[in-house]
């Protein structure tokens, strides 16, 4: 037997064996590190105030002007301006003045080169000294450019006015309503939540970094670590009700949690756990920051009213929100606050995602460092993080496509004890949505000398493939036998009017999981596919020309919180570039062409069924026509949708022949676990100036 190595050889051996580049990774994360808290040192641990609108936008071309006359707040020492690029690559200069307008004090003269603007990002601008009212009681905000049309940044304003007497000219005209800007201010609980933070990434981030250099344990292990470091960041740093849907979410585990409690009501709970206050939906903004350090750990103070909830758990499929539900009970049990209580309920859902992270990555022969790296994606964590049932989806994604892998590539029998294991991820995943239930069928490729027998094979992936496939038929199966009596009526004579007729009277194709979300406006349905198939299919591809670019980097997370934290473009494409390397890591076994291209064809597929359940539950007939491309686009459908098909995709991407040597794996990893660092770093600077 061979003897183990241990963990005091293991650290000499990696030391000894490649003591310069490990010195050099170490002094790499040193500089990372403080240069990125330099970088974002204006807006850091700070508090922001002002105009919180952004309805319009003007583009800053050679020869106009921008003057913001606002009131001055006191001991402000940054200004936090909200740019765009219109999403291209801008040149040229940008300069902001800030004038007082009775001393004519410059408090600050920058010059920026509009190549390191942030699209749809606040920009801050320091300033010489604090301000003072005292001294100057307003202040004159100047923005010039130097930049030709379409070439230019463009400046953010609201519609109406938030400042008090402010005046916003636009050119040489005075302009109803304000200049997105705020008003950066120290605040002695923004820099003791930034400490907590940073102090605790910092911390983190080294030891699995020092773990990842000198001791390199199993990937189960290492991803695990990372996906609780990154877990529990993304769960302060993204605040409450801001991940889309999170309110709703939030509810529907209460209402599941009364349940358990046997409430008499499970629509009912105190005004105390609705107190929302200082929190946004779907924004990331630093008063909950503030919130947290005030209040976490006060004590329970029911009110003397209960809230009834706007949306019924009974409408939506519970299961995926058992462990929220759980967090919630164990905190009312405890009788902690509605802030412990939300934050706890996070947190199960946390656990159960890092469970399923590290069966996956256990199970997998193949594919280890991809599956963890797209596991432990920003997005991925966010959701995770969050009271949000794409935790689930997620998390039995890694597990079921794990299994299938470990089935496909090992040499004995599948054991009874994995294949209910995988049973019950099938199970549980098909009636979330059916379409991510769709890959049991690739279970099809698993040889039948593991099963057995061919007749075992059979049987048993027929009872593994039966929960999506028994989905699939209860969605699909009514609208075939539309399809067919329409045929067959129009092969018989029958007027088109009465086929119309017969097929408006049937039932309107939805899913339970979609009936709360449904608009309020007149929507798409399935006879207009039947009846106007050349405009519906038009439909479609106006809509995949218009956001297929959108989709792809947003399934890997471009834009995080209510996807309106829209992280810099180099380290979207940073991203994209790990997950590439990760993908073409040379592997002992190499999936078959004919398994990529029913992969492939499945994506499609399950693309193609997303887009159409949005298409008759979401968009409205009478929209805004996107001028660009001629016409409407299906709405409601957003990246992170198709982010459970990003183990498969980039699986199709790996390639015997073209391949990076495995040697290079933590290296690989490394620089993924600095990416998220300056992700973390992002988020929090975003958050202070919002």
């Amino acid at each position: 037997m061979e003897k183990k190595e241990s963990l005091a050889e293991r650290i000499r051996k990696n030391t000894r064996h490649k003591g310069l580049v490990i010195t050099t990774l170490v002094l790499l994360w040193i500089n990372v590190v403080l240069g990125t808290l330099l970088m974002y040192r204006n807006s850091l641990g700070k508090i922001s105030s002002g105009n919180e609108a952004y309805d319009n936008i003007v583009e800053l071309v050679r020869g106009s002007k921008v003057v913001e006359t606002v009131g001055v707040v006191d001991d402000c020492d940054a200004l936090a301006i909200k740019l765009a690029t219109y999403a291209r690559r801008n040149s040229g200069k940008f300069v902001v003045t800030v004038v007082g307008n009775d001393t004519h004090k410059v408090y600050a003269a920058k010059e920026y080169d509009v190549r390191t603007i942030q699209d749809n990002a606040f920009m801050t601008v320091e300033l010489n000294e604090p301000l003072d009212s005292s001294i100057d009681e307003t202040i004159n905000i100047t923005l010039k450019s130097e930049a030709s049309s379409g070439n230019a940044i463009g400046v953010y304003y609201s519609n109406e006015q938030a400042y008090e007497n402010s005046i916003l000219t636009i050119g040489d005209e005075v302009t109803e309503g304000d200049l997105s800007v705020r008003f950066l201010n120290d605040s002695e609980e923004m820099q003791k939540f930034y400490h907590l933070i940073i102090t605790w990434v910092i911390a983190t981030f080294t030891l699995i970094l020092l773990l990842l250099l000198f001791i390199r344990p199993k990937y189960e292990i290492l991803f695990l670590m990372m996906g609780i470091a990154f877990g529990l960041t993304f769960w302060l740093i993204i605040t409450p009700m801001s991940v889309p849907d999170e309110t709703i979410h939030y509810e529907y585990s209460f209402q599941l949690s009364n349940y358990i409690m046997r409430t008499e009501d499970h629509m009912v709970f105190n005004e105390e756990y609705q107190n929302y206050g200082a929190m946004a939906g779907h924004l990331n903004i630093s008063a909950a920051y503030e919130r947290f350090i005030k209040k976490i750990n006060k004590p329970l103070s029911l009110r003397e009213n209960d809230a009834v909830m706007r949306f019924d758990i009974n409408e939506s499929y519970k299961i995926c929100f058992i462990p929220q539900a759980l967090g919630i009970t164990v905190s009312r049990l405890l009788k902690w606050n509605m802030l412990r209580t939300f934050y706890l309920g996070r947190l199960f859902n946390l656990i159960f995602y890092l469970v399923c992270l590290y069966t996956a990555i256990k199970k997998t022969p193949v594919h280890k460092v991809l599956f963890g790296i797209i596991a432990t994606l920003p997005i991925f964590m966010q959701q995770a993080a969050s009271f949000s049932y794409d935790c689930f989806i997620n998390g039995l994604t890694f597990v079921i496509i794990a299994y299938l892998l470990k089935w496909m590539h090992q040499e004995e029998p599948i054991s009874i004890k994995e294949f209910i294991l995988a049973f019950i991820a099938n199970l549980m995943i098909a009636p979330i949505k059916v379409v991510y239930g769709l890959f049991t069928l690739m279970y099809w490729f698993v040889p039948a000398r593991n099963y057995g027998s061919k007749k075992k094979k059979i049987l048993m992936t027929l009872i593994i493939t039966f929960p999506a496939m028994f989905e699939l038929v209860r969605l699909l199966g009514p609208l075939t036998m539309r399809v067919f009596k329409q045929i067959f009526r129009a092969i018989t004579g029958q007027i088109a009017g009465s086929a119309y007729h017969l097929l408006k009277a049937e039932t309107e194709i939805q899913t339970d999981i979609l009936e709360p979300f449904r608009v309020d406006g007149e929507v798409y349905t399935f006879d207009d596919v039947l009846t106007k198939p050349l405009e519906m299919i038009e439909l479609f591809l106006r809509t995949v020309r218009y956001s297929i670019k959108t989709w792809f980097y947003a399934a890997f997370g471009r834009a995080l919180s209510g996807n309106t934290l829209i992280l810099p473009t180099w380290i979207v494409h940073s991203l994209l570039a790990v997950l590439i390397a990760s993908s073409i890591i040379q592997e002992k076994q190499c999936e078959s062409l004919s398994f990529k291209i029913v992969t492939f064809l499945l994506c499609i597929f399950g693309g193609l069924m997303m887009v159409g359940g949005m298409l008759i539950s979401w968009t409205e007939v009478e929209q805004i026509v996107i001028e660009d491309y001629g016409g409407p686009i299906i709405q409601g459908i957003q990246g992170r949708y198709f982010s459970p098909f990003l183990p498969y995709l980039f699986i199709i991407l790996h390639n015997p022949k073209f391949n990076i040597n495995k040697k290079f794996e933590p290296y690989i990893i490394y620089i993924f676990i600095l990416l998220v660092y300056e992700v973390i770093v992002y988020v929090l600077s975003y958050t202070f100036m919002n």
